[in-house]
């Protein structure tokens, strides 16, 4: 099997560090800064993507590049964001109930619905 040399390893990292899952991997990584044919085991199966991850991000670097000569300056909006927390533009809880229109009011039928079922909860009522 292609992948014998990693599998031994992972298991002897396993053993090494009492089954301690994070500690083994921590140690499998430093044999593999020394150990050329463990990390290319273990990379072989993510190459791809990791190959197209670098294409993908090259290319969206590509396209945002800005043209030579435009300058953008850079946005400072700590000043804005602290106006706006600390503002007295700002809602809290007490003026947003108060700013809310009042709840329509509750029909004959549905008063009574909700009295009856007051009332089967309250010690002597109905049961």
């Amino acid at each position: 099997m292609a992948n014998d040399h990693a599998k031994k390893k992972a298991l002897e990292a396993l053993e090494a560090t009492g089954n301690n899952r994070r500690e083994a991997s921590l140690l499998l990584r430093v044999w593999a800064e020394t150990d050329e044919k463990l990390k290319t085991q273990l990379v072989g199966p993510f190459l791809n993507n990791i190959c197209a991850l670098a294409i993908q991000s090259a290319a969206s670097g590509l396209s945002t590049r800005r043209k030579p000569g435009r300058r953008k300056r850079p946005v400072d909006n700590s000043a804005s964001l602290l106006e706006a927390i600390s503002g007295g533009g700002a809602q809290t809880m007490s003026s947003t109930r108060s700013s809310a229109p009042p709840p329509p009011a509750s029909s004959a039928r549905h008063r009574q619905a909700v009295t009856l079922l007051a009332s089967a909860y309250k010690p002597g009522g109905k049961s």
